[in-house]
């Protein structure tokens, strides 16, 4: 029995089920995907009513953690990041706001001269020279996206690797005086390429998100990112006014 379960102090049963649920598939105990245990063990374990089960796992459902598939059972739903398409984000911060934790691995940070794609949303002449940084992004160790970002030399000289992996690209700009206030965004259904795939833990020609963003600050072009995002971790919507 849960002995986390308390009967003397003013708090309703089922939220008190609810927020060990909650914590068990936050921390991974219960993992994604998985079964949960049925409404009687779920009973036994936390040592009350089945009405009061069934109250704290409507309450799960409510918050999308998780599903009912009808003659199977309950189980975790998997956690798709949802961003609204009418600000400028960015994706640490969206994360933060959820409660999950997110790691990033640099792969590649060196000086590039970029082909003529980049250049050209850049803006650049064409000996100028571009920094290219590679980086996976985890959300609770899963990884969820790879990105390929390509900023101007110019405009950031003795940016390093270290300092992108240390504090972040936008924060490492921010020490050049560079904050990043708009976006321009194009994003399209593609299928993810041998080399991604490995990456990101998925099947060749899973379904994936190409995501391509210009970032400004004020006028000035500071960032071209091409990024490949796992389908089944993140969705788009529209507010349309």
């Amino acid at each position: 029995m849960n002995n986390s379960i308390r009967k003397d102090v003013p708090i309703a049963l089922y939220y008190q089920v609810k927020e060990e649920m909650r914590r068990n598939i936050l921390s991974n105990k219960w993992k994604e995907g998985s079964k949960l245990p049925s409404e009687n063990e779920l009973c036994e374990m936390f040592g009350v009513s089945r009405i009061t089960i069934r109250k704290a796992i409507e309450a799960l459902q409510a918050e999308n953690l998780i599903i009912r598939k009808q003659g199977k059972g309950t189980f975790v739903q998997s956690r798709k990041i949802g961003q609204k398409l009418h600000k400028f984000y960015s994706f640490s911060e969206e994360l933060s706001k959820l409660g999950i934790k997110e790691t990033i691995k640099l792969l590649v940070f060196e000086t590039i001269i970029p082909d003529i794609e980049i250049r050209e949303a850049l803006k650049l002449e064409p000996d100028e020279t571009v920094f290219w940084i590679k980086r996976v992004r985890y959300m609770d160790a899963k990884a969820y996206t790879i990105e390929n970002s390509y900023i101007p030399t110019k405009m950031f000289p003795g940016l390093t690797g270290e300092m992108v992996q240390n504090n972040g690209l936008y924060k490492s700009m921010r020490m050049y005086d560079c904050f990043v206030d708009r976006a321009i965004e194009t994003f399209s259904a593609v299928n993810i390429s041998k080399e991604d795939a490995r990456y990101l833990d998925v099947h060749t020609n899973d379904a994936a998100i190409k995501l391509t963003r210009v970032t400004y600050s004020g006028t000035s072009i500071v960032e071209y990112c091409k990024s490949i995002v796992r389908g089944d971790v993140f969705q788009y919507s529209v507010e349309l006014k």
